[in-house]
């Protein structure tokens, strides 16, 4: 059955137009979630959960994916996605973390999962202290 328009008067036509107008205009004006990976503070507007905890990607995290992630997720033709041999490789697969790899169920790495409690624990810290490189 066709859509009967006339239920709507011109008015309410023009403002529900104008409302989806400002809506998806709305959507897409909005400021993308990303990583500043060169300034200090590595996400916008991240306040630092454990300040007192120095645990950062150069001091410690990068060893932890050099032990344990780094076979099977070095880019090219490895058999896990993206290249965790860099900080900036490492970024975009931060949201999977908390689940694949800090939680007391995760299934990462293969074969070795879960980390130690203390492993998991500093990723966790660096996570919650806003990713910092430094």
């Amino acid at each position: 059955m066709p859509c009967n328009l006339k239920l709507f008067g011109m008015k309410a036509k023009t403002k529900i137009l104008i409302a989806g107008v400002i809506l998806i205009w709305g959507c897409t004006k909005m400021a993308p979630e990303t990583i500043d990976v060169n300034s200090n503070q590595t996400q916008s507007g991240c306040t630092p959960q454990f300040p007192d905890m120095k645990v950062t990607y150069n001091n410690y995290v990068k060893k932890i994916i050099a032990r344990y992630c780094i076979n099977c997720h070095q880019g090219g033709n490895s058999p896990g996605p993206g290249n965790f041999s860099t900080y900036n490789g490492v970024l975009p697969y931060i949201a999977s973390f908390n689940i694949m790899v800090i939680s007391d169920n995760a299934d990462m790495p293969q074969g070795n999962a879960p980390l130690p409690k203390s492993t998991r624990d500093s990723l966790n810290i660096w996570i919650n202290n806003c990713l910092p490189e430094n």
